[in-house]
């Protein structure tokens, strides 16, 4: 599998798998365009057999701070890794960004997704207050710098 950064002509195989997994998000082609162009998101795609089998959608929320918004693989292309893949891909491009954390969110219910997040290291951060299609949603986060210590912001 490559991945590969979505380009406009992307945008017409990518949207039906954001639409499938995301329907919450109402993401239409103009959204998809312009978060292609924004320069705090980055879209990509996932190619198997020169076939967009999947993507990746991360946003920069702050200086030190990424959230990955989206990630699916078509589900006749599921448990051969590449999911696995595409967070393997997320965590060393971040990190070549200088990003020390990395949020996600899921849906409580989806335990295939919570198991590979948490392999990848992803740790339980916390509950939204509001639900997603009626469904509980966790916060995720993975600190790509755990061994360094917080500067104090006080002498004491």
């Amino acid at each position: 599998m490559e991945i590969l950064r979505a380009e406009e002509k992307d945008v017409k195989e990518i949207l039906p798998l954001i639409q499938r997994e995301f329907s919450y998000a109402k993401m239409t082609a103009e959204k998809a365009l312009h978060r292609i162009h924004k320069k705090n998101f980055r879209l990509f795609k996932a190619v198997e057999n020169k076939k967009i089998i999947g993507f990746l959608e991360l946003e920069k929320l702050d200086y030190n701070t990424a959230r990955i918004n989206g990630l699916s693989v078509n589900a006749e292309q599921r448990k051969k890794g590449f999911g696995k893949q595409l967070i393997e891909f997320a965590i060393g491009y971040l990190k070549k960004k200088n990003i020390r954390r990395i949020l996600l969110l899921v849906k409580q219910s989806n335990t295939e997704a919570k198991k590979l997040y948490a392999e990848a290291g992803f740790q339980f951060n916390g509950l939204l207050e509001n639900k997603i299609e009626n469904e509980t949603i966790e916060e995720l986060e993975l600190d790509l710098h755990p061994e360094e210590e917080e500067t104090p912001s006080y002498i004491g």
